[in-house]
């Protein structure tokens, strides 16, 4: 059965405004969803007092504006200020309210471009690689000369955006620009890994024995790649290949039937994140 979601307050008259984003509310409902999708965007000029009285009259919230008035004075975060909404209008359960909460937390003192590029890290963090990079670039595009460092942790984004895409060869030239951008060594690590995954073995084995006194980066990628067998070794993923190895060998015949909902799986997954 469908969970029924019941209005909480009524439509208001006259639309709250959130003019940075050139947004207009009506229902308390519609200001829950502002609050969450846009939480890499928002900061504390959310505390408004107007806001506070448009959820007291507009939408005919009272109660809920009397618990909200007293945190525009007491230096609550606009993550709490915002956990106190979502919380009172039941429109998420509770991880989605602590991930939201946590996402305001993240963007304090960020400049508008840091918070842009926060909420394109969180779609690569999510798998939408491909619209990530569009954003990327975008935004890239908008950054002023003097943005240096954060230009560098985009390009180094960039790459890890690339990489879930399995481009690595492209990967790997924007973690090398990002490294001769801020000299970050993780950056460095990222472009000796891309150009491990997508180089012959023994072409890598040459590249890499003309790093000169570089060498020893790549000697700390393979601990690191080691550290990383270790723990397939132990996981979940493992143990899920291998009982599937078990139903084939054995002959089970729902080996074809899970595999075939796995490969599926994998393919809408691959889609969406290429198509976004």
């Amino acid at each position: 059965m469908e969970r029924i979601l019941l209005q909480t307050g009524e439509c208001a008259a006259i639309p709250y405004c959130f003019e940075n984003l050139d947004i207009r509310v009506y229902s308390v409902e519609e200001l829950c969803y502002v609050l969450r999708e846009n939480a890499f965007l928002l900061d504390r000029e959310i505390l408004d007092k107007r806001l506070v009285k448009w959820i007291g009259e507009g939408v005919k919230l009272p109660e809920l504006a009397s618990m909200l008035a007293p945190l525009l004075h007491n230096g609550t975060s606009a993550g709490a200020f915002v956990r106190v909404i979502l919380s009172y209008v039941g429109l998420y359960d509770e991880a989605e309210i602590a991930r939201t909460e946590e996402v305001y937390l993240q963007g304090m003192g960020l400049n508008a471009y840091e918070k842009l590029k926060t909420r394109i890290d969180y779609m690569v963090e999510n798998g939408k690689y491909a619209p990530a990079l569009i954003e990327y670039d975008a935004l890239m595009d908008r950054l002023p000369e003097k943005e240096t460092g954060l230009r560098a942790r985009i390009m180094h984004n960039k790459g890890t955006a690339l990489c879930g895409l399995f481009l690595f060869e492209e990967a790997a030239q924007w973690f090398l620009q990002a490294y001769e951008m801020d000299g970050n060594e993780e950056s460095f690590l990222a472009y000796l890994a891309a150009k491990r995954m997508f180089l012959p073995e023994g072409d890598y084995v040459s590249f890499v024995s003309g790093l000169g006194e570089r060498y020893e980066s790549t000697l700390e990628l393979e601990r690191r790649v080691q550290a990383l067998q270790e723990d397939w070794k132990i996981s979940e993923q493992k143990r899920y290949l291998e009982e599937r190895g078990r139903m084939k060998s054995e002959g089970d015949s729902g080996y074809y039937t899970e595999t075939d909902r796995k490969i599926r799986e994998l393919k809408d997954r691959y889609r969406e994140n290429v198509n976004g």
